[in-house]
């Protein structure tokens, strides 16, 4: 057994040796580039059918894929909360026809501007589109998204309550946050809480939020927290509860306090390389004890780990 491990080790002393020769310190730099992008994150979840269930009340999800959304049911149609791409909606709206076959989508909700969340709503043809002021304006910047976006015709700024067909839903305003648009909201009859891009069930958030203020977001996680309700739904990833709410409060914070640790032994310099490498090693030897087994955790460490160096560098 020990010859073939030195047999196996020598061969892999030469294998890496002949690469070296082939391209050097570039060529393998390029082979690691091909592998450093996590593609394993989202394989688990690309296979996933649609599926339409019931959370309490007129509340339901549909999920597919990645993502998830929030369906109401009211006397006076249906209300869906984000719609995603178009192949979410082609599949959301088949399995409502056969769950609600007299009723039609009255409303859409956005939950915030980012793409991801608002692509393919055209597609459901609601008589209504909600969302923040300002949704309109970004997402016009980005006129690939515009084919198959439907325009919000009632604008929401702050806070607000509204009745849809008769269920009463909480708009709660999230500023300074994941973007400038973003609402959590709670059903207050069903006391649903729908925490768009806000929770994750034990996974790290892909890339983790480049678009997000890092104190602004704790703050609107804190607020959904302190709702207490009985269910809370995420936009993404595996279904959860409100413990697994508390749970992805508390991994972000302990990131970030695990990367202000290590950042402060430098006095707040992040533009030293040698330092960085030390701090990440001793920043992922912290916190994989505790998040190891996390979805994403390996994967998504070092973006995670950069986009808190650099928002604590910057003050952001």
């Amino acid at each position: 057994m020990n010859r073939l491990v030195v047999v196996l080790s020598l061969l892999a002393v030469l294998v890496a040796g002949l690469w070296m020769l082939a391209g050097g310190e570039k060529g393998l730099r390029k082979f690691a580039f091909t592998r450093v992008m996590p593609v394993t994150y989202f394989e688990p979840y690309t296979v996933r059918p649609g599926t339409l269930d019931n959370v309490s009340g007129p509340v339901y999800t549909f999920t597919k894929g990645f993502s998830r959304a929030l369906v109401i049911d009211t006397p006076e149609g249906l209300a869906v909360f984000d719609t995603f791409d178009a192949d979410f909606v082609s599949a959301l709206k088949t399995a409502l026809a056969l769950q609600f076959p007299d009723k039609s989508v009255k409303w859409i909700v956005y939950s915030h501007n980012h793409l991801d969340h608002v692509r393919g709503s055209a597609g459901l043809q609601a008589e209504q589109v909600i969302g923040h002021e300002l949704i309109n304006q970004f997402v016009a910047d980005w006129p690939e998204a515009i084919g198959d976006f439907a325009m919000v015709t009632r604008p929401v700024t702050g806070d607000a309550r509204m009745n849809l067909g008769g269920v009463e839903i909480d708009f709660l305003y999230m500023p300074h946050s994941h973007s400038s648009t973003l609402y959590g909201f709670h059903v207050r009859g069903a006391d649903v809480v729908y925490a768009p891009d806000m929770m994750f069930v034990r996974a790290f958030p892909p890339f983790d939020f480049p678009d997000f203020y890092y104190p602004g977001y704790v703050r609107a996680l804190d607020r959904l927290i302190a709702l207490r309700a009985a269910h809370y739904v995420p936009s993404h990833l595996d279904a959860g509860n409100f413990q697994d709410m508390i749970d992805f409060r508390n991994m972000t914070v302990s990131f970030h306090e695990a990367v202000r640790t290590e950042l402060a032994k430098n006095n707040y310099d992040a533009a030293e390389g040698a330092a960085m490498r030390r701090s990440i090693q001793a920043a992922y030897d912290r916190l994989e004890p505790e998040y190891g087994d996390w979805h994403g955790f390996d994967d998504m460490f070092v973006p995670k780990f950069g986009r808190h160096w650099g928002g604590l560098y910057l003050g952001y």
